[in-house]
């Protein structure tokens, strides 16, 4: 179901007064930050941009052994400067069609952007769980503090054959001309346009099967992506925050942040991903109110700064050739 643009930015706006009324967002903190913090938040933005450039091209290296590393990052940086700019409105589409122009195998490119996506989202899950016994431990959720301190090794080693497990699994599933055959016969059987597109991605997902390499490439380049955003953030929260905060929770309430500015009702997220953000770490923080929506609302600025030269690039250069 699309949404009124209009509707997104009016709950976008009282999202954001909400949140600056009751303390968790204060705009006068944007004039107090030291230029220390800007020139390393800037740093980490161009290490998250060239760490996802990277995820990507070891996927589009399978479906097209031409693409080049700079094409893939001029792409790449479109894309991401687009999603911030104009809030999230058709980034991924303009990227893709900038490297398909002049290349061959386009669908392959076209749904290897849903399996980054894919990649990227399991990233997330795997991380939480990597940090979830640290969240139990510093705020006794549910009494389990004592338990997880005496079994945390037991967790991690259990983790570990769980993943080892999924990847091999996967693998296996990747390799199996007749668990390919069960699955494309079962998806092409629906005449619904998500169900096909489902069926298309599949269809891409088996042509890594000689290239899992690339898979776990792509995992493990997003796994320390998401722990670059998570540091940017949690540098952001040591300097305005008048009280500590652990790397953990900041990490974690981003990862939620991440999944909730998927709902299409404001543009970009703006405001949802700030009520979010400040939601989780509040309660992460034994509910101690400090102006958390701040530190996600400056990064956002931060992201916003560095991707203005990219829509000039765009609009200058990029859009008419896009739309041929």
């Amino acid at each position: 179901m699309k949404i009124n643009p209009l509707i997104k930015i009016i709950v976008a706006s009282i999202l954001i007064y909400f949140l600056s009324k009751y303390n968790f967002l204060d705009f006068s903190i944007l004039s107090s930050l030291h230029i220390a913090l800007i020139l390393k938040i800037l740093i980490l933005i161009s290490i998250i941009i060239i760490l996802g450039t990277l995820k990507w091209y070891f996927l589009l290296k399978v479906q097209n052994i031409n693409i080049s590393l700079k094409d893939t990052f001029e792409s790449y940086y479109i894309g991401y400067a687009l999603n911030y700019i104009l809030f999230g409105i058709a980034g991924d589409i303009i990227k893709t069609l900038y490297l398909l122009k002049g290349n061959k195998n386009k669908i392959g490119i076209s749904l290897s952007v849903i399996i980054d996506r894919a990649i990227g989202l399991l990233s997330m899950i795997i991380i939480f769980f990597m940090f979830l016994p640290q969240i139990f431990l510093v705020n006794d959720i549910f009494g389990f503090s004592n338990f997880l301190n005496d079994n945390k090794n037991i967790y991690y080693s259990i983790l570990i054959i769980v993943l080892i497990l999924l990847f091999m699994f996967i693998k296996k599933c990747l390799n199996s001309r007749r668990i390919n055959k069960v699955i494309l016969l079962f998806l092409y059987k629906y005449k619904n346009k998500v169900i096909k597109l489902i069926a298309k991605t599949f269809k891409i997902l088996f042509t890594y099967r000689k290239s899992s390499l690339n898979l776990l490439i792509n995992l493990l380049i997003a796994i320390f992506l998401q722990i670059v955003i998570g540091y940017s953030i949690f540098l952001i929260a040591t300097d305005i925050l008048s009280e500590t905060t652990s790397f953990s929770h900041n990490l974690v309430a981003n990862i939620a942040v991440q999944a909730v500015s998927k709902l299409p009702i404001s543009p970009g997220g703006i405001g949802v991903g700030e009520a979010a953000f400040a939601q989780v770490m509040y309660l992460l923080n034994n509910n101690i109110l400090l102006q958390y929506a701040s530190v996600l609302f400056i990064f956002r600025i931060f992201n916003m700064i560095y991707s203005i030269p990219g829509v000039i690039i765009y609009y200058l250069f990029i859009k008419n050739m896009v739309k041929k």
